[in-house]
């Protein structure tokens, strides 16, 4: 007949529970006779015990009342003798009514004859007393009434000690039956672990055994080796999964040969994937080793495959802030806490390549990361045409500010009829090139701060500053408009923030120009909410502007940080300012040597965040 194995493993836990059921009832009926020894040593002799000790008590105070009666006539001693006779007969009755030793009835009808008599003396000391003198009443005293006190006391010290001999006995028998309860139990404990060392034994030997086997067998496989088979002859589950373990063995082996030849051509395919793209790949792991180059990167950066594989990234490419972007990004559990890109200078073989780093976290299919992938865009041929396009609009500006001045102050004569009478219409005409002249300049002058920024030409007032004083200091002139707005323009910075390493005027234009852009896009039928918040990262102060307006379509998000870009609205149109502020703050925070970023979705507003170091 098959047995399975749960059939044989609940036939050895009822065999088990039955040894244990055994020794466990065994050792409830010592422990109760135990028990019940203890009870009676307490219950039957310690109430005569109490007793006698009390009589003993109650007869030596009666005592000394007399023999303070013998030289005092107030009263004082008989009263106590008296209390202490109350004391003496309420406790010998109640060792009367406790007998439970053989003997003990005699000696309580002695001290009760005795005691009678040793009352009667008592009243016979008194009338000697008062009849006869103090003299004679101390001859009565020694000669007869003492003696009976001494006897009497002798038998109650008797009776003590019949009944802690007889406590003294049953406690001799309690150890007894402790002791041949330990023994015995001990037996049933010796026998039970040596069944369950017998049944652990049968067990590891036909169940047990098999698994190790077959987790061997499971280890060759996982080292490549499909040829592994069990050689188990059973019946039951453990011989069924041999079976099936075997039949999967010879699939697997006869899988091998193709599977592999599949994952070559799938390897050679990816690599040759990532080596035609013309931008540079670095792959690292979670420890920020290399896995992967390819031959973009190993030419942009100079480095050779081979040489870099399995190495730390600092240990072969000594580019600080790439490591940096590639740590912040591993280390992060929000992507919009960090940067998205950066952009970088390399110069080789007297060759300068400039570009753009994007950094990437690998994330498995639970979510964690497993590591990084780093591209590198060449964005050399964008930057020399960007500086030719500043270099341009640098001249150009400088060229426009002395015709503008020149036309603002013409019309604003004409305006003024200095040169004579105008018309109201030639008023209208003068008004709209002021107006239009006005505009120019100040895209004239953000055109020249800029060009200053990017030649490096600008010169920063850097000190500790106090990051909420700069907040305020920039959002205060925009809290009426925002109310005017129906807008809500909120300030959530912890205090005691540290300080940071700042231009006050600079990072505050900054902060109103962030402001300013979020209330333009911010809706003004009472939903709108604009908030700013600033928190400590490591040895950085990020500040982020954060409003519930539209928000910015993704291809916009990088773009609107050059020159001239402006998000458009709904109908299409751009909502003012020159498309220089966000160009401008992102060459004013690069100058602090921090960065500028904006996290959006379209219907969900936006985030913009710049970074700034903790100072020291």
């Amino acid at each position: 007949m098959k047995k399975s194995i749960k059939a044989k493993m609940l036939m050895i836990f009822i065999l088990i529970f039955t040894i244990l059921a055994t020794n466990s009832i065994w050792a409830i009926i010592n422990f109760n006779r135990l028990n019940n020894s203890i009870d009676n040593i307490m219950e039957s002799n310690y109430r005569t015990i109490v007793a006698a000790q009390n009589m003993i008590v109650a007869l030596e105070r009666q005592d000394s009342a007399e023999l303070t009666q013998m030289f005092t006539v107030d009263g004082s001693a008989e009263k106590i003798f008296l209390e202490n006779e109350k004391e003496f007969i309420k406790w010998l009755a109640r060792a009367e009514d406790n007998i439970t030793e053989i003997g003990e009835a005699d000696i309580l009808i002695i001290i009760n004859e005795m005691y009678t008599q040793y009352i009667k003396q008592f009243n016979e000391l008194i009338r000697i007393q008062t009849n006869d003198g103090p003299g004679a009443a101390r001859d009565y005293y020694y000669n007869e009434i003492l003696p009976v006190f001494e006897s009497t006391k002798e038998e109650c010290r008797n009776l003590l000690n019949l009944n802690q001999n007889a406590m003294l006995d049953r406690r001799d028998r309690a150890k007894a039956i402790g002791k041949n309860a330990s023994y015995s139990t001990i037996l049933l404990s010796i026998i039970t672990i040596l069944i369950g060392l017998i049944l652990a034994i049968y067990i590891s030997n036909k169940m047990i055994k098999p698994i190790y086997n077959l987790i061997e067998k499971i280890k060759g496989i996982t080292e490549g080796d499909y040829s592994q088979q069990l050689d188990i002859d059973s019946s039951d589950e453990i011989g069924e999964l041999a079976r099936e373990f075997n039949t999967m063995t010879r699939k697997l082996e006869s899988y091998e040969v193709l599977n592999i030849k599949k994952l070559m051509k799938e390897k050679q395919k990816a690599e040759a994937i990532v080596e035609s793209i013309s931008d540079g790949i670095i792959v690292t792991d979670e420890n920020n080793k290399i896995l992967l180059v390819n031959r973009a990167a190993e030419k942009g950066l100079g480095i050779r495959e081979k040489e870099v594989l399995n190495r730390h990234f600092l240990e072969t490419i000594k580019r600080e802030e790439i490591f940096q972007m590639i740590d912040e990004v591993k280390n992060s559990e929000d992507i919009k806490s960090y940067k998205k890109y950066i952009n970088i200078t390399v110069t080789t073989d007297e060759k300068t390549r400039h570009y753009r780093i994007n950094v990437r976290p690998i994330m498995d299919k639970d979510g964690d990361n497993v590591g990084v992938v780093t591209l590198m865009q060449d964005i050399t041929k964008l930057k020399e045409i960007d500086d030719m396009k500043s270099d341009f609009v640098s001249t150009v500006s400088h060229e426009f500010r002395t015709p503008l001045t020149s036309i603002s102050m013409a019309a604003g004569l004409l305006l003024d009829k200095t040169s004579g009478e105008i018309n109201e219409n030639q008023a209208e005409l003068l008004e709209a090139i002021i107006e239009d002249n006005e505009r120019l300049k100040n895209l004239v002058s953000d055109l020249l701060d800029l060009s200053k920024f990017e030649s490096g030409k600008v010169t920063m007032d850097i000190e500790l500053q106090d990051i909420n004083e700069m907040i305020e200091y920039a959002v205060k002139q925009f809290r009426q408009r925002a109310k005017d707005r129906n807008i809500s323009l909120e300030i959530d910075v912890k205090e005691n923030m540290p300080k940071v390493n700042a231009d006050f005027n600079k990072i505050s234009w900054v902060l109103t120009n962030l402001v300013g852009n979020a209330l333009r896009y911010t809706p003004r039928d009472g939903s709108g909410k604009i908030v700013i918040k600033a928190k400590e990262t490591a040895n950085k102060i990020l500040v982020s502007v954060a409003d519930n307006g539209k928000g910015i379509a993704e291809e916009y998000q990088e773009r609107i940080f050059s020159k001239f870009i402006q998000v458009k609205d709904d109908n299409g149109d751009e909502k003012g300012g020159t498309g220089l502020g966000l160009a401008i703050s992102k060459e004013i925070i690069n100058a602090h040597g921090g960065e500028i970023w904006v996290d959006s979705k379209l219907g969900d507003g936006s985030i913009f965040y710049f970074s700034l170091y903790v100072g020291t």
